[in-house]
């Protein structure tokens, strides 16, 4: 794999991840005063059975199984792999991000992680530990939808991908 290819796609993720947590104006910078951990649970509900679309354009489906299926932003990469919660309120994702650079397929081995605290007015907050940016962000339940909602692009892409 050359490194410009796993430059680029680790960049693209980074992004993609970071973008879907936050918005400049929401950006709290740091850990919201009086924040406890969300517990597991509620940090599955948020996620289990959801589209999430990134701001960068790329999306992911958290299937209710624990399957992860990813589109980056470009629509010419996915990722596969499952996602879990731990009982130290983070979500991760251990993800292969599938591409053809150069003519030639190409993998990248990435695992993603989020936590989560819930300040005491009940706002959730999140921050991407995956990495340099490190702030705490709202979460934002309006950057997801019920059910996969990307399932036919992801399908299309997998298909040209020979996955």
């Amino acid at each position: 794999m050359t490194i410009e290819f796993r430059h680029g796609l680790k960049m693209c993720l980074v992004v993609a991840a970071v973008s879907a947590l936050s918005t400049p104006a929401m950006s709290a910078g740091g850990k919201p005063k009086g924040a406890q951990p969300t517990p597991p649970q509620e940090i599955i509900s948020l996620y289990r059975g959801m589209t999430s679309t990134w701001n960068s354009g790329g999306s992911v489906y958290w299937a209710p199984d624990g399957t992860f299926q990813g589109i980056n932003r470009r629509e010419d990469a996915v990722g596969v792999g499952k996602w879990f919660v731990t009982s130290k309120s983070k979500l991760c994702a251990e993800v292969t991000w599938n591409a053809v650079v150069a003519g030639k397929p190409k993998t990248l081995d990435d695992e993603q992680c989020w936590q989560f605290v819930t300040a005491p007015d009940g706002t959730i907050w999140e921050r991407y530990l995956s990495g340099d940016d490190r702030k705490w962000y709202r979460h934002k339940r309006e950057k997801q939808s019920k059910g996969n909602s990307r399932k036919r692009l992801f399908q299309k892409i997998s298909a040209q991908l020979g996955l």
